[in-house]
C-alpha cells in the first residue's frame, strides 16, 4: 500500500504540475508540448503499470465478480485500491487532455485566456462540466 500511495502523489503532482503550465503559461511556444512530454508520457507510464498490476490481482473475498460490463462488477473493481488508482490516473489524463484541447480550441477561437480559466478549473475538478462550459462560452462568444 505504501508503494501506491506513492503512486498517487506522483501521478497528482504531475497532472498538477501539467495544470499550471496551462494556467500560468498560457502563451509560451513550449507549454503544450511540456505538458504532453512530461505530465501525460509520466501519467501515462504510471497508469500502464498500475492497471497491469490491478489486473493480474484477485478480486478481495464476497466483493463479487470485478468487471467493465456491470454496476457490480466496477464496483468490485473500484474496492481493489490498485484498480482505484489505475481509474484515478485514467481520469488526471483524461481530464488534462481535455485541458490541452480547451487550450488549443481556446487559442484558435481567440478566447481570450481569463475567458478559458473557469474552464479549466471545472475541467480539473469536474471532467465534463469544464468540456462543456468550454462549449458553451465557444457557442456564446461566437469564436
Amino acid at each position: 500500500m505504501p508503494a501506491l500511495a506513492a503512486l498517487f502523489r506522483i501521478a497528482s503532482l504531475a497532472a498538477l504540475g501539467g495544470w499550471l503550465l496551462l494556467v500560468l503559461l498560457p502563451g509560451w511556444a513550449h507549454t503544450e508540448s511540456l505538458v504532453l512530454a512530461t505530465s501525460v508520457l509520466l501519467l501515462i507510464g504510471i497508469y500502464a503499470w498500475v492497471l497491469k498490476a490491478a489486473l493480474t490481482q484477485k478480486g478481495e473475498p464476497g466483493t463479487g465478480r470485478p468487471g467493465f460490463f456491470t454496476l457490480n462488477g466496477v464496483l468490485a473493481l473500484m474496492r481493489n485500491p490498485t484498480a482505484a488508482l489505475a481509474c484515478w490516473v485514467h481520469i488526471l489524463v483524461f481530464d488534462l487532455m481535455v485541458g490541452l484541447y480547451i487550450r488549443q480550441e481556446g487559442a484558435l477561437a481567440g478566447i481570450s485566456h481569463g475567458w478559458l480559466l473557469p474552464c479549466y478549473v471545472l475541467t480539473l475538478m469536474f471532467g465534463p462540466l469544464g468540456l462543456l462550459s468550454f462549449l458553451l462560452l465557444r457557442l456564446l462568444l461566437g469564436a
